[in-house]
């Protein structure tokens, strides 16, 4: 039989195809589920390697991951420890220069103690030459006191032996004399 283009169709025309017909459609039904049943196994088998291919990928990613969470740790702990050595170096270096100061500081107060007890010590060594320079000058100077007073007393002893030579009932000398009230005693 053909269509109206021209093609043959592939039906039969009679009723005693139509067996022929069930068989060719059981065969095609027959060639899908095998059709079906391979691709099936075929599926199985490819999801089978998807998944086989996913656990040895997901092995590898943990593998790579573990290692680089390791890596990184060992990174951190260097990274610490040597933070940790740098702090240290660093406390011990200004531990050492606090130190260093303290010196420098104790050795410039001895300085200055030094210097102000010399000072003190040179100022105290003159405060007792002056003194004694001065004591020195003032027996100096109570020496010729005294001595002025003996040349006085002697020069008016002598005016007043003078006098009494001049005045026999006066008695000078006695009341020139230290000690004496000033009142004259009746002869």
């Amino acid at each position: 039989m053909q269509d109206d283009d021209g093609r043959a169709n592939d039906l039969p025309a009679e009723p005693q195809s139509y067996a022929a017909l069930g068989d060719r459609v059981t065969g095609i039904l027959e060639a899908a589920e095998q059709a079906a049943r391979e691709i099936q196994a075929d599926a199985r088998k490819l999801a089978d390697d998807l998944e086989r291919d996913a656990r040895a990928e997901a092995e590898r990613l943990k593998a790579t991951l573990t290692a680089d969470a390791s890596r990184l740790r060992d990174e951190a702990d260097e990274h610490a420890r040597d933070m940790r050595l740098a702090v240290e170096a660093y406390a011990t270096q200004h531990r050492r220069q606090a130190e260093e100061e303290g010196r420098t500081i104790v050795a410039e107060a001895e300085k200055q103690s030094t210097m102000m007890r010399e000072t003190a010590e040179k100022m105290l060594r003159q405060v007792e030459t002056d003194v004694r320079r001065r004591q020195d000058e003032l027996r100096g100077e109570v020496r010729k006191l005294e001595q002025r007073k003996r040349e006085a007393l002697e020069r008016l002893r002598e005016i007043a032996a003078a006098v009494q030579d001049v005045l026999p009932s006066s008695d000078i000398e006695q009341d020139l004399r230290p000690g004496h009230s000033g009142a004259r005693s009746p002869n």
